[in-house]
């Protein structure tokens, strides 16, 4: 088996480039980027300095990509797909200001946080500007049950951010907590871009489809994402590594490792989890980790939510749309960011 670095890194031929995935939508997506700089314009030259500063950071754009994607091969087309990618994308980045503040977060993608920059009263306040905007580019959009879909997965998205701050942080080795804390903020998202993404194209059976997909598709992305905190490189994912475990939060690697381990190796790691920062404290956690395959272990529920989602995907009809997502479901697994 190989080891979770190169597992995650992939291989020369297995490595996924979002540049060829993305190729169906790219002109979407380019048209987006523009729409979306145009949105958030304000009367106000500081709000619009702030707008800047985020949408500079941008990252992957996952969720705009798979609404996108979802809509095209839900056989769907026109401007409510764009609109309502947009809003995703802005939720996304609205959640992603506050969870900076609530983890005293110092950089996101290689700059300065809005709380670092700005201060926290400024930040919690551009984040419910963006979610405020969101729903404004909802409310264009007739079908009625987009709106809802976005923002059902938004309230989740709250809910388990108070799980994860109440009871995510105490060592434990409950699998079924984490699952539904990352189920509620990060794949439920993806799921209604998805399930949205269908019901703009006009294809009711398919978004039900399409949102298993996102849901299952979400999960994979979350576990490699932890996964990846504890192997990748800063300056390869744009943050600082060992993060979760600096701030306390159980990911399911160490849960595994709690549940695996001798009496004396977990006493000692609950120890480690609740001391001090230091790179010598990071890499012995690490060590037990690698002791018990915990990191590996997670990589291998990350890969069957993977083949899940692919196995969602099954009553599409062939299509290039189709194809980029089905790609993605490796994608997900073999990334090194």
């Amino acid at each position: 088996m190989r080891s979770d670095e190169s597992r995650l890194a992939g291989s020369t031929t297995t490595r996924m480039d979002l540049t060829t995935i993305y190729a169906p939508i790219q002109d979407e997506l380019s048209r987006l980027h523009a729409q979306l700089e145009q949105e958030l314009v304000a009367e106000d030259p500081f709000v619009s300095e702030l707008v800047r500063h985020v949408l500079g950071t941008r990252g992957k754009m996952i969720r705009p990509a798979l609404v996108c994607l979802a809509a095209q091969a839900g056989g769907g087309a026109g401007e409510a797909r764009l609109w309502l990618a947009e809003a995703v994308e802005l939720i996304h980045i609205a959640s992603l200001i506050h969870d900076d503040i609530i983890d005293q977060s110092e950089v996101r993608r290689g700059v300065a946080t809005v709380n670092v920059q700005w201060g926290n009263q400024i930040a919690v306040l551009l984040g419910d500007y963006l979610f405020a905007k969101a729903f404004d580019l909802l409310s264009r959009i007739r079908h009625p049950d987009v709106a809802p879909t976005l923002a059902a997965a938004t309230v989740k998205m709250s809910q388990a951010e108070i799980m994860q701050i109440k009871y995510g942080q105490e060592p434990h080795d409950d699998e079924s907590v984490y699952f539904q804390i990352i189920a509620g903020k990060t794949a439920h998202l993806f799921s209604a871009a998805c399930r949205a993404g269908g019901l703009v194209a006009g294809n009711p059976a398919a978004a039900e489809r399409l949102g298993t997909f996102g849901l299952q598709w979400g999960m994979a992305f979350q576990i490699t994402d932890d996964a990846l905190d504890l192997t990748s490189r800063e300056d390869t994912l744009g943050k600082p590594i060992y993060s979760d475990v600096q701030s306390g939060t159980i990911t399911l690697p160490v849960i595994r490792a709690l549940r695996e381990a001798t009496p004396d190796d977990r006493a000692r790691l609950t120890s480690l989890l609740a001391g001090p920062a230091g790179d010598g404290r990071m890499e012995e956690v690490r060590g037990l980790l690698h002791r018990y395959r915990a990191i590996d272990y997670a990589l291998d529920v990350a890969g069957r939510y993977s083949r899940q989602a692919g196995e969602a995907l099954s009553f599409l009809p062939p299509s290039p749309a189709k194809d980029s997502l089905l790609a993605l479901t490796e994608f997900v697994v073999v990334r090194s960011h």
